[in-house]
Parts: structure tokens; sequence; C-alpha cells
């Protein structure tokens, strides 16, 4: 495989996301390449063309891979004066970055956490918050063949029995076992081709459907309404 492809790839992704993971380049070069010219699985990809093409230089918007350890640096107390007017919980620390990277966290006042419990302050703040009565829509967004539901899993069990006893909405915004169509997540272009891995749709796309999906679940603000126009009295 020419290095130009995996540069072709990534320019494609980068004109519409700022960043993007290294399964998200995987799913571009096959896309161009085509299946059968392109390295069969994300592991030979990664082996093989990917790090053949980062030992010649850094690819623009390319997430780095997830630090195997985690930083427990502690947020601030004052961050317990506000929450998050959405939660969304990702199968992997991948797409979690994918979204921190996005800018949407801060756009959307989205708070994205992994299902392995990372990053534990940020659990940590929403537990507390949860406990103090503060409440936001919770989705758990997942691959087709995930099946972990860190529901009564530490440290959610203690969030989610929080929020049995005071609802929020929870809404499970995976990929179904039959995968999803490109279309059904908004894609114009994408056809009838369906994804089993949230990292084969594009970033814009996936980030889009799930805020979409999130937006819908939080109450109405009476102050964003628009004004309706005043009534004129009878002559």
């Amino acid at each position: 495989m020419r290095d130009n492809i995996i540069d072709r790839a990534a320019a494609r992704l980068r004109a519409s996301n700022r960043a993007f993971t290294r399964r998200n380049l995987f799913h571009a070069v096959r896309r161009l390449a085509g299946a059968r010219a392109a390295p069969a699985s994300f592991d030979a990809f990664a082996a093989g063309p990917l790090a053949e093409r980062l030992r010649a230089g850094a690819i623009e918007g390319l997430l780095p891979p997830p630090a195997t350890v985690e930083r427990r640096a502690r947020l601030p107390r004052e961050w317990d004066a506000y929450f998050p007017a959405a939660v969304l919980m990702v199968d992997r620390r991948e797409v979690r970055d994918l979204f921190v990277a996005s800018g949407v966290v801060v756009h959307a006042r989205l708070a994205v956490v992994a299902a392995d419990g990372s990053p534990a302050p940020l659990v940590q703040w929403l537990r507390r918050g949860l406990r103090a009565g503060y409440r936001a829509p919770f989705g758990y967004l997942h691959d087709a063949a995930t099946v972990l539901y860190p529901y009564l899993l530490e440290p959610f069990a203690t969030l989610f029995d929080v929020l049995d006893r005071a609802p929020a909405p929870v809404v499970d915004l995976g990929l179904p076992p039959d995968g999803l169509s490109l279309r059904a997540l908004g894609a114009r272009d994408g056809g009838n081709e369906r994804v089993f891995e949230l990292e084969a749709v594009e970033p814009w796309l996936l980030i889009s459907w799930a805020m979409r999906q999130l937006a819908a679940l939080q109450p109405r603000d009476a102050w964003l309404e628009p004004l309706a126009p005043a009534k004129r009295g009878r002559r």
C-alpha cells in the first residue's frame, strides 16, 4: 500500500473534523483503496502500512494512543457548582479522546467518560454532582459487538444507583448487533453501507449523531425559546 493513500485518507478525515483515531484512518483507507487492496484487519494495518508511514513523520490530526497510565489530577472544587448538560459514556478511551478533541465537550457542556471508569476525576465529579441533586441525561455509545454494560460495575454502579432513586434519562446509543446503516446515522452519501464499529463512522458524523440523540433528551430551556409575536387588541 502506498503511503499517499494513507495521507489522502487522513486529509479526507481532517476536512470534516480536526482529529481522528487510528481506526478511523484504517476504515478511511479501506474505503479509498477498496477492501481487496487494503489490509484485512486493523492490527495488520497498524503494524504494517501505518507504522511505516509514521516512521516518515507525524500525520496531522491523528490522535495518539490513549495513555496506559491515567493521570490522577483532582478537579478543582469550583467545578462542584456546575454540572454538564449531558453525559456520554463510550466503550473505549479512543472514542472518548475523539469527542474531547472535537471541542464538542466545551460547546455542548458535555462530559465524556469511558466504560473502564476513566478519567477517574471526572467520574468522581459526576458522582458528587448526582449526590448533590444535579441531573442530566446519560447516553451509552458502543460498538455492535460490545456486550459489557457497566451499570452494575464500579465505579458506575453507585452512580446509576443514585439515578434509580431520582431518575434521569439513561439511553443506549450503541450500534445494534446487526449494525446500522450510514444513512440511518444521517450520512447523505453513505448509501446502505452498514457499520458495526463506531470508528468505522467518520468522526463528524458520529459526533453529530450522538449529540442529536442527547439533545433530544434534554429539557427545553424557556429562555432560549423564540419570542411569540405580541397579540394585537381589537379596535
